[in-house]
């Protein structure tokens, strides 16, 4: 019996041993299984990575706009979480804001909406992705706002007991398990990437942590492609508003007067320096008749495109008003009319209009809260600063405008100067930030007396740039000069 029964253990021994051989087999098979598994979903994601590299490369050679970088990023976002549905919400940056600029898939609205209606193109899931597009996310509200708001990632695994997700009664719009990522570029928050629910049919349920490291993975060169694009299209707009500005300038030159018109009796001269490519200054010559010229000069408060647009205005309605007919007085007052109604209240003009009466050697003029008129008389050498009354157009908006205005008539005999000039002369600044001032133009005048108009002119501005020293331009910089032969 003693062997029997020692087969018998024997038998049951070995019976054991290939069981449990069987089970360790059946065991690292499975872990083979679920590693080759893992193996095939690691690589798989890192072919997703590395060819949304790729794509990004080949967008930016080929030109991207934001738009359709904003689509990569969340088509890659989904594929590479196996996610059913993403979205990009970016931060507008002047109203503090939140938008969705791109949805894939039935994400649901990150806020609860009043109503689905009023979107019914006849596509549900078009219908979707505009309720989502409309909402606008503050700071701080809701977990996209969070995410904003704090700069840092949020992975929720259960979202149904999640109390900051919004749940709805439709089970294709539940948030089972979601990630939210900030788009940062250095500590700028750019907007938020966000992924819900796994696709039906993957091993897990939830996102996890591998989920998380690979879309902050993604997010990471996604953000540095968005603010390269933004970039991008900057520098292009800068270049198209350099190009139409350069136009513009050119433009505004045509309206400046090329040269002066040829008058007996006197030199006129005049020339005009922009501070950025279009001005607000302006000045004219404009012949009445055989001996009479008019001549204006004016400076508009704004800079710039605004300054350009006011300064082309006003142009047009000082030409519109110039007859020998009309006083000095009378065609300020109608310019005045004619600007009122399309000047902003913070807007104004300072402006000097005279005619020329080449025969009888006068110059009658009203400054309409422009700088004096400098009167260099030859015969004393002495330099007069003429400035009658007047308020600047814009300011005032009532008839009391043209009954302060007051015109005064100068008598020039032969070598006498009037120059006329605007604020971007006599304020320029130098290092030290003083002013060129109106007593150095005034000797500048006196030194140069004898010389001719176009000379007195060009040592005026030669002299402004010595004392600048090349320093930019803060103001438009214009001068008139009349020289009585």
């Amino acid at each position: 019996m003693v062997p029997n029964d020692a087969w018998l253990l024997a038998l049951v021994f070995c019976a054991a041993i290939i069981l449990a051989l069987a089970w360790r087999l059946r065991t690292e098979r499975r872990k083979t299984k679920v590693l080759a598994a893992q193996i095939e979903l690691s690589q798989h994601r890192r072919k997703i990575v590395f060819d949304f590299l790729h794509d990004l490369g080949e967008a930016f050679t080929k030109g991207i706009d934001r738009g359709e970088l904003l689509r990569l990023i969340a088509v890659f976002s989904v594929s590479t979480t196996q996610a059913s549905a993403g979205a990009v919400f970016l931060l507008d940056a002047e109203n503090k804001t939140l938008r969705a600029e791109v949805v894939v898939g039935p994400f649901p609205p990150p806020l609860q909406p009043a109503e689905f209606a009023g979107t019914k193109t006849g596509d549900p899931l078009r219908d979707l992705e505009q309720v989502v597009k409309s909402q606008t996310i503050l700071p701080g509200e809701g977990l996209i706002g969070e995410v904003a708001r704090k700069g840092k990632p949020v992975l929720i695994q259960d979202g149904l007991k999640d109390p900051r997700l919004v749940q709805y009664k439709d089970a294709s719009l539940q948030t089972r398990t979601a990630i939210f990522i900030p788009l940062k570029f250095k500590d700028e928050v750019l907007g938020v990437m966000a992924v819900v629910n796994k696709q039906t049919g993957e091993s897990a349920p939830f996102f996890n942590a591998n989920d998380l490291f690979l879309l902050e993975s993604l997010a990471d060169h996604a953000a540095i492609s968005l603010h390269n694009t933004t970039l991008y299209t900057m520098q292009a707009e800068q270049k198209q508003l350099d190009g139409d500005l350069r136009v513009a300038s050119e433009i505004q030159k045509m309206l400046l007067p090329d040269h002066a018109p040829s008058v007996p009796n006197f030199e006129l001269v005049g020339h005009n320096i922009s501070a950025r490519h279009v001005g607000g200054d302006y000045y004219d010559f404009l012949r009445l008749d055989e001996t009479h010229v008019g001549v204006v000069i004016a400076d508009v408060s704004g800079k710039a495109i605004p300054g350009a647009l006011v300064m082309t205005m006003c142009r047009s309605a000082i030409r519109a008003q110039t007859n020998p007919g009309l006083s000095p007085i009378d065609v300020v007052r109608r310019a005045n009319e004619l600007l009122l109604p399309d000047l902003r209240e913070d807007m104004f003009i300072t402006l000097l209009y005279g005619i020329l009466d080449s025969t009888k050697r006068t110059f009658t003029f009203v400054r309409a809260g422009h700088d004096p008129v400098l009167w260099y008389h030859a015969q004393t050498e002495a330099v007069e600063v003429v400035a009658p009354h007047g308020t600047a157009v814009g300011l005032d908006r009532s008839e009391r405008f043209g009954r302060e205005l007051e015109a005064r008539r100068l008598n020039l005999s032969a070598g006498d100067l009037l120059v006329l000039y605007t604020d971007g002369i006599t304020e320029s600044l130098n290092a030290e930030e003083m002013e060129f001032g109106r007593d150095q133009l005034i000797e500048l005048i006196k030194c140069n007396a004898r010389s001719s108009a176009g000379q007195i002119c060009e040592s005026v501005f030669e002299r402004v740039r010595e004392f600048t020293n090349g320093s930019p331009l803060h103001d438009d910089r214009t001068l008139i000069v009349l020289r009585a032969t």
